[in-house]
C-alpha cells in the first residue's frame, strides 16, 4: 500500500514538473514581447509552486498537491492563450501585408496544412471571412483540395467553439464574444431554430464564432448542430472554391456568386420547409376529420 502510494505521489509530482517545464519553455522560447520583468515574475512563480509540492510532499499534505496543480494548469493555459493571441495578431498582419494566396504559393510544401489551420482557426479566433480565405487557398492547391480541407478545417473549427461555449458557459465566452452579439444570435434563432441556423451558417448574417458560441450557450443538442454545421459548411466550402471557373462562366465576381448561391439554397431550403409544414398540417387535418367520422 506504502508503494503504491509512494509511486502515486511521484507521478503527480513528475506530471507538476512536465506542466512548468511546458509552461517555461513556452514563455522564454515562443513569446518574444513579454517584458522580461514579466517573464522572470511568473518563472519565479512557477518555482514557487515547485517548492511548495516537494514541501507538501515531505509535510505529508499531500491532498493539497491539487491544488497547486490547478494553479500550474492555469498558468499554463494563460501562457498558451497570450501565446495565441500573439500569432493570431502576427499572422493577421502578415496575411494584410502579403495576402492569404501569396503565403500559401511561398510555403507551396506546405499549403495544404498552411490552408487547413487557417480554416480551423476561423471559427475560433481568427477573423477573416470564408469568401477571402477558400478562394485564395483553392487557387493555389486545387478547387477539390480547397473544398476538402475547407469543408474539414471549418467544421472542426465550429465544433471546438460549440463545446468551448458549452463547457465555459457565458462567462467564458464574454472573453472572446460580445454579449449584445449573442444576444442577437438569439434573437434570430429564438423562432425556428433549424432553419435560422442553417441560413446564416450560408449566408454571412453573423459571424460563425458567434453562431457557435449562440448554439452552445443555447443548448442546442450536439448532433443537430453537427448535422446542420457540417451540411451548411459542405454548400459554401463547395460554392466558394469552385468560385474561380463560376466567375470566368458568369463573368461574376466571387462575392455576386457567393450572394446569389447564398439566396437561391435559402429559397430552395425555405420553400421544402413550407412544403414540408403544408403536408403536416394538411395529414393533421385529415386525421383530425377521420377520428370525427
Amino acid at each position: 500500500m506504502k508503494k503504491e502510494t509512494k509511486f502515486n505521489t511521484m507521478k503527480e509530482l513528475t506530471l507538476h514538473i512536465v506542466l512548468a517545464t511546458i509552461s517555461i519553455v513556452i514563455l522564454v522560447t515562443s513569446l518574444p514581447t513579454v517584458i522580461t520583468i514579466y517573464k522572470i515574475s511568473i518563472i519565479l512563480a512557477i518555482m514557487v509552486i515547485l517548492l511548495l509540492d516537494f514541501y507538501l510532499v515531505v509535510s505529508n499534505h499531500k491532498r493539497f498537491l491539487k491544488v497547486t496543480k490547478i494553479a500550474l494548469i492555469c498558468l499554463l493555459l494563460c501562457i498558451t492563450v497570450v501565446g495565441i493571441l500573439f500569432y493570431a495578431s502576427q499572422f493577421l498582419v502578415f496575411v494584410d501585408a502579403y495576402g492569404i494566396e501569396r503565403i500559401l504559393t511561398n510555403h507551396i510544401a506546405t499549403a495544404k496544412l498552411l490552408f487547413f489551420l487557417i480554416c480551423l482557426s476561423q471559427p475560433i479566433f481568427l477573423p477573416l471571412p470564408e469568401a477571402l480565405t477558400i478562394p485564395a487557398g483553392s487557387a493555389v492547391i486545387g478547387s477539390f483540395s480547397g473544398a476538402l480541407l475547407g469543408f474539414l478545417g471549418s467544421t472542426l473549427g465550429i465544433v471546438i467553439m460549440y463545446f468551448i461555449a458549452r463547457i465555459g458557459g457565458l462567462k467564458l465566452v464574454s472573453k472572446f464574444v460580445k454579449e449584445s452579439q449573442i444576444k442577437k444570435y438569439q434573437e434570430y434563432v429564438k423562432k425556428n431554430e433549424t432553419i435560422i441556423l442553417t441560413l446564416m451558417f450560408i449566408i454571412p448574417i453573423l459571424p460563425d464564432e458567434i453562431i457557435c458560441v449562440g448554439a452552445g450557450i443555447s443548448k442546442v443538442s450536439f448532433k443537430k448542430f453537427l448535422i446542420i454545421a457540417s451540411i451548411s459548411k459542405l454548400i459554401t466550402s463547395s460554392l466558394l472554391s469552385y468560385s474561380v471557373y463560376l466567375a470566368k462562366i458568369f463573368s461574376l465576381t466571387t462575392s455576386q456568386i457567393v450572394l446569389t448561391s447564398s439566396i437561391l439554397i435559402a429559397c430552395i431550403f425555405s420553400l421544402s420547409l413550407m412544403i414540408k409544414k403544408t403536408i403536416k398540417r394538411t395529414n393533421s387535418k385529415e386525421a383530425y376529420v377521420t377520428e370525427s367520422e
